[in-house]
């Protein structure tokens, strides 16, 4: 019989174990009830274990202790098997054996159901919570941020659902999540289609949403749109976004130089900061040298913290033209300026405004270091920028006025241009 009943609770545990973790991998039943028949069936089929271990190790201690066969009550002629198992101390060994079988049967079951624990923790809670019609806006909205951590292939057919919630809050938040899944092994061009259907359909702040989802995915065919929006705001004066600049950094199209281009003249310098920077992502775009133009034409009349943002810029754009426009912003500088410090922009992507942060304009510099860093990306290589670069720098290592660690970084980047050159070419 106990053989039967090991068995018996044993295949119920399984049972439970696949048909829990399929049901709510589905997005159905009531985890409550689910849960109580899950953990409920495996502390039976751990209980069952533990009787039938009882018997093999300690020759049934604890059910001859649930008998009242105790050592006090053995016989003379007793078993000596059954003598020395009614001396065993059961009450005490039998709990630690329930809880290591109950423990072998949760790691083996959870085995067998694919790790259906974790996926819960990770993935199937918060889906719950979204799916849930007792869920607040905020509890959906929270449950959203969890799952836009979860960079795995289950979680976005979840925010594509969410897509279509009904409520445009979660539908917006479900679009900013999906953008984040860039580098999600499933993420590909047929990802994108819900999202575009959004942007036909969806009420104005989850089409916006899904505007930038789309261009921080690269998806180049959306960039009229988001330029479009861009220009819409910059047209109207109000609060400008700044993540479709951000987005239009991520999308490198060369069609978007123009609206760039306004945003370098916004009075807001982060705007002007950023504007710099997303030119600075053009070039691989083959516009680079367009995009070089506008931030060398900005930078003279710049404020001092826009200044940063495009020397920062022009030394990404690499285009050795520029050391010109780099020596020229530096003299016109007083030394107090030159130690300005070039701070960091931050973006929250996320529809709050507090999450999903990304950094940009790194590293945090004195504008004195930026211009040199900004310069040896460029390197001067042909003569008749070298025949200006060369004596500028010679003169900065010269100054009296000159920092340390500027003079130490001219001094290196010269250094570099005259090993490199090759007057014979």
């Amino acid at each position: 019989m106990l053989w039967l009943a090991v068995v018996s609770t044993n295949l119920i545990g399984l049972f439970a174990a696949f048909y829990v973790s399929a049901t709510l991998r589905a997005g159905g039943g009531n985890p409550d009830v689910l849960f109580l028949f899950y953990y409920g069936a495996m502390l039976l089929a751990g209980v069952a274990d533990a009787m039938w271990l009882d018997e093999l190790v300690f020759k049934g201690s604890f059910r001859r202790s649930l008998q009242g066969k105790t050592g006090r009550f053995a016989g003379k002629k007793d078993d000596v098997d059954e003598m020395a198992a009614s001396l065993q101390r059961g009450s005490i060994s039998f709990p630690v054996v329930v809880i290591v079988c109950a423990a072998v049967t949760y790691g083996v079951f959870n085995l067998v159901n694919r790790g259906f624990d974790n996926w819960w923790k990770d993935v199937g809670e918060h889906a719950h919570v979204l799916r849930s019609s007792a869920s607040t806006p905020a509890e959906q909205q929270q449950a959203i941020l969890q799952l836009s951590q979860r960079i795995r292939p289950e979680v976005l057919p979840i925010l594509e659902e969410a897509l279509l919630d009904g409520d445009p809050e979660v539908e917006a938040w479900a679009a900013w999540a999906i953008g984040r899944h860039k580098q999600n092994e499933v993420m590909n061009i047929n990802r994108v289609p819900a999202l575009i259907e959004r942007v036909r359909n969806g009420a104005p702040q989850v089409r916006h949403e899904a505007l930038i989802a789309l261009a921080r995915l690269q998806h180049q065919a959306i960039a009229d749109e988001v330029q479009a929006e861009l220009a819409a705001q910059l047209d109207s004066g109000e609060a400008i976004d700044v993540r479709l600049i951000w987005g239009l950094g991520y999308l490198q199209v060369g069609e978007s130089l123009p609206v760039l281009d306004r945003a370098l003249y916004h009075p807001d310098e982060t705007i002007q900061r950023l504007a710099a920077w997303a030119l600075s992502q053009q070039r691989d775009s083959g516009k680079g040298r367009e995009a070089a133009d506008l931030l060398e034409q900005r930078l003279p009349a710049a404020p001092l913290a826009t200044k940063c943002a495009i020397v920062h810029s022009l030394g990404v754009l690499a285009d050795e033209r520029s050391n010109l426009a780099l020596m020229h912003a530096y003299d016109g500088l007083s030394a107090d300026q030159r130690e300005f410090v070039c701070e960091r922009v931050t973006v929250y992507a996320c529809p709050d405004g507090e999450n999903d942060r990304e950094d940009l304009l790194l590293p945090t510099e004195r504008f004195g270091m930026k211009t040199m860093q900004a310069l040896g990306a460029m390197r001067a290589t042909t003569p008749h920028i070298r025949a200006e670069v060369e004596p500028w720098l010679e003169a900065v290592i010269a100054a009296p006025g000159t920092p340390v660690i500027t003079r130490e970084s001219a001094q290196s980047l010269l250094s570099g241009i005259r090993t490199q050159r090759d007057d014979r070419t």
